[in-house]
């Protein structure tokens, strides 16, 4: 979110002055701060694209493992606004004001979603157990239906001393006793039903296996239909608080941004523009930001520029191909531009009206 807000700066550079000064402001006391600023990274890290989960969310199509990257971005917030209020900042003080920790969503969430959710919302596995009476129930179901298969396989090995006998289940056949051809002679007569025959081995069943299988499909298929219910409700709670969301993300945002501004501003030496409401342009010892942030060893040679009503508004820049006429061109351009969107700028004075 904030690499997105960082490209609408640059598409939009500021016409009021006062407005770019704030931002200036901001950058300014986050690049004096290194711990700081450091500490705002980190917590910014924690946050996922929030304007993306939102759109999801409002849509329908978020599953459970959006919400928790939802309450972990939440999560993060209240440490993100005490150190944008704690900052000595104005601009940045603002921004924590308007802060909404959304802190009933997280709750939500943390309340209902387990850590570990699938992917997918139609095959359970989303919703925490204690959350909900009914759900629990039909899991206590479920689960005491399979600790019965267990000690039935343990029971039916013991009676017909056969210790390969396995009891397995499949989405065709259900559940079933499986023994090996070379054991087949052990069997009791009438004892099973036969169900299926494979290269190695007979299925069979019993009518109190059948019995049992049902009771538990039947819960497996009610949980995955609750949880499906429980989940869908949840997230329709959550769209209800979209805007909420929506404008936490702006706020982020401007914040990511601004930190991005400060770290660049602090780590390569730019120094905060002068904007004025004159007619002046004047950089001292200007630099071209991206040529020199490619530069490994050699230094960028600095160039001054001055546009005035008493010096003249137009500079006539010759000399041969490959002079650097265009890079200068570019460099006054993008030392304006920087600085319209609230950044330092690679000079050593710079005063842009």
């Amino acid at each position: 979110i904030g690499a997105r807000m960082l490209r609408r700066w640059i598409e939009k550079p500021l016409m009021d002055a006062a407005e770019i000064n704030a931002r200036l402001e901001a950058v300014e006391c986050l690049a004096n701060q290194f711990i700081v600023r450091d500490e705002l990274r980190d917590h910014l890290k924690r946050v996922y694209d929030l304007e993306r989960l939102a759109g999801k969310i409002a849509y329908g199509s978020a599953n459970a493992r959006d919400l928790l990257a939802l309450a972990s971005s939440l999560a993060a917030v209240p440490a993100i606004r005490e150190l944008l209020a704690g900052s000595g900042s104005g601009t940045l003080a603002a921004l924590a004001a308007g802060l909404d920790e959304c802190r009933d969503v997280r709750e939500w969430i943390d309340a209902a979603i387990d850590e570990e959710a699938p992917a997918t919302i139609r095959e359970g596995g989303m919703i925490k157990a204690g959350y909900n009476e009914q759900l629990d129930k039909y899991r206590e179901a479920g689960s005491s239906g399979k600790m019965w298969m267990a000690e039935l396989e343990r029971l039916e090995r013991e009676a017909t001393g056969i210790k390969s006998l396995k009891l397995g289940y499949n989405k065709v056949f259900g559940y079933y006793i499986e023994v090996t051809k070379a054991n087949l002679h052990l069997l009791p007569e009438g004892r099973y039903e036969r169900k299926q025959t494979l290269a190695n081995a007979e299925r069979f069943v019993t009518p109190e296996l059948k019995e049992k299988e049902a009771l538990i499909l039947e819960a497996e298929e009610r949980i995955v239909s609750l949880e499906y219910e429980l989940f869908t409700e949840l997230r329709e709670r959550i769209a209800g608080e979209i805007v909420r969301l929506q404008l936490l993300a702006d706020v982020l945002a401007q914040a990511d941004a601004l930190q991005s501004l400060a770290e660049v501003s602090a780590t390569r030496g730019y120094v905060r523009p002068v904007i004025t409401e004159g007619y002046r342009l004047g950089i001292t010892d200007g630099r071209h930001p991206v040529v020199e942030a490619v530069l490994k060893e050699e230094r960028f040679v600095a160039n001054d520029t001055e546009l005035s009503e008493e010096r003249g508004s137009v500079l006539l820049i010759t000399g041969p191909n490959m002079a650097g006429k265009s890079t200068y061109m570019r460099q006054v351009a993008l030392i304006v531009i920087m600085a319209q969107i609230g950044c330092f700028v690679p000079a050593k004075a710079a005063e842009i009206p």
